[in-house]
C-alpha cells in the first residue's frame, strides 16, 4: 500500500494538491459544523434554533466530513509513514482528534437520546472540550509541516 501510494502521489499530476484541497474542505466542513453545534450547546450562537433542531441539521455534515478527510489525508500517511509517526505534532493530532470524537459520540449520543436540553451543565461542559478539542486538532494539523521550527534544537 505504501509504494501504491507513492507511486500515485509521485506520478499523477497535481494529485497532492488536489487531495490537500480535498481534505482542507473537508476539514472546512468538518469545523463548521462542529464549531456550530458546540457554540449552540454553549448557547453563544444559533439561539433561535433548539439544540435538538441544530444537531439534527449538522451532524450529518459532520459525520460526512470524516470520510471525506480520512481518505484525502491516508494516502499521506501511506506514502511516508515514518514522516507524521515520527513527527511529535501529528501524535498530539491524533491525540486531540481522539478527543474529539469520543466527546462527539457522547453529545451525538445525547442528542439521541434527547438528554442534550435536559443535561445543561454536563451537556455544556462536554460541547466546551468537544470544541477546544476540534479546534486543537486542526491547529496541530496545520502545525505538522512546521515541526522542525518547533522543535529545532539550535
Amino acid at each position: 500500500m505504501t509504494e501504491l501510494s507513492i507511486k500515485l502521489l509521485s506520478s499523477v499530476p497535481g494529485l497532492p494538491p488536489i487531495l490537500q484541497t480535498i481534505h482542507l474542505l473537508g476539514l472546512a466542513m468538518l469545523m463548521a459544523s462542529a464549531i456550530m453545534i458546540n457554540l449552540r450547546l454553549l448557547n453563544l450562537a444559533g439561539r433561535r434554533q433548539s439544540p435538538q433542531e441544530m444537531m439534527q441539521r449538522l451532524f450529518p455534515w459532520l459525520f460526512c466530513a470524516l470520510p471525506v478527510m480520512l481518505f484525502s489525508g491516508l494516502p499521506f500517511l501511506l506514502a511516508r509513514p515514518q514522516r507524521y509517526l515520527n513527527n511529535p505534532v501529528f501524535l498530539y493530532k491524533a491525540g486531540f482528534l481522539c478527543l474529539a470524537l469520543l466527546l462527539t459520540a457522547v453529545l451525538w449520543r445525547s442528542y439521541r437520546n434527547g438528554t442534550a436540553q435536559h443535561q445543561h451543565w454536563p451537556i455544556k461542559l462536554v460541547a466546551l472540550l468537544a470544541l477546544m478539542a476540534w479546534l486543537m486538532t486542526a491547529m496541530s494539523g496545520r502545525w505538522i509541516a512546521y515541526a522542525d521550527y518547533l522543535f529545532w534544537p539550535g
